[in-house]
């Protein structure tokens, strides 16, 4: 499956005319052009891995993709739309915060493609940094294994100042214990056209031996 050039002039067109009037006027072009193939590319990408994580096998384009609506309440930016498509595949979908998943969204100009667990909640938080405080060495070493770096390089995320004193001693031997998010991510710039299942896949082998120690550590 491969976007194609009517994709991205989509997209540019509602990144100059970035108003409700003018997405309403296009839709059946947004439905031809950029939501059945973006819903298909997804498709194939839950098929594929599924291969691997059989907890997102039953999951559907509706479950994993973003709406093209931007969440404008609590935002000084009131444009309407996202210029992009996205899609998060993790078990239970895109609205899971306890599990790693797979994310990607691609727009006009600009590809970007993550993993790991983005806002962990108050106890999976808990989880992950018992784990690290047990077998942090094992985290660290796949974080530092040849492909993750080069595709990823690091593990991003915002970190707290101060820990609770559980955790205070562990930060001298494994300073990941700091980290409040647990996501790697990657951007390009490119044709949306030449991001492939395949490209998406690569991605994805790159940064799973991360992920399921993720949710080996949420499991417990």
């Amino acid at each position: 499956m491969c976007l194609t050039p009517e994709y991205t002039r989509y997209f540019r067109g509602l990144t100059r005319n970035n108003r409700r009037a003018w997405y309403h006027a296009h839709k059946a072009e947004y439905d031809e052009h950029v939501r059945r193939p973006f819903e298909e590319l997804v498709e194939e990408m839950i098929h594929r891995i599924g291969g691997v994580e059989p907890a997102v096998r039953g999951l559907s384009a509706h479950d994993t993709v973003f709406r093209l609506a931007r969440d404008i309440r609590f935002t000084k930016d009131k444009t309407p739309y996202k210029l992009f498509s996205a899609a998060a595949i993790a078990p239970g979908g895109r609205k899971q915060s306890r599990a790693p998943g797979f994310y990607f969204e691609i727009g006009a100009k600009r590809i970007g493609i993550a993993g790991g667990i983005y806002q962990p909640d108050k106890e999976t938080l808990l989880r992950i940094r018992r784990a690290i405080a047990r077998r942090g060495e094992e985290l660290e070493r796949l974080l530092a294994a040849r492909t993750f770096r080069r595709v990823y390089g690091e593990l991003q995320g915002e970190r707290n100042i101060r820990l609770p004193p559980e955790f205070a001693p562990v930060a001298a031997r494994h300073p990941l214990v700091a980290h409040r998010q647990f996501y790697f991510w990657v951007e390009y710039t490119g044709k949306p056209r030449d991001v492939m299942a395949d490209f998406l896949m690569r991605h994805y082998r790159a940064g799973w031996p991360v992920s399921a120690w993720l949710a080996g550590a949420v499991a417990g």
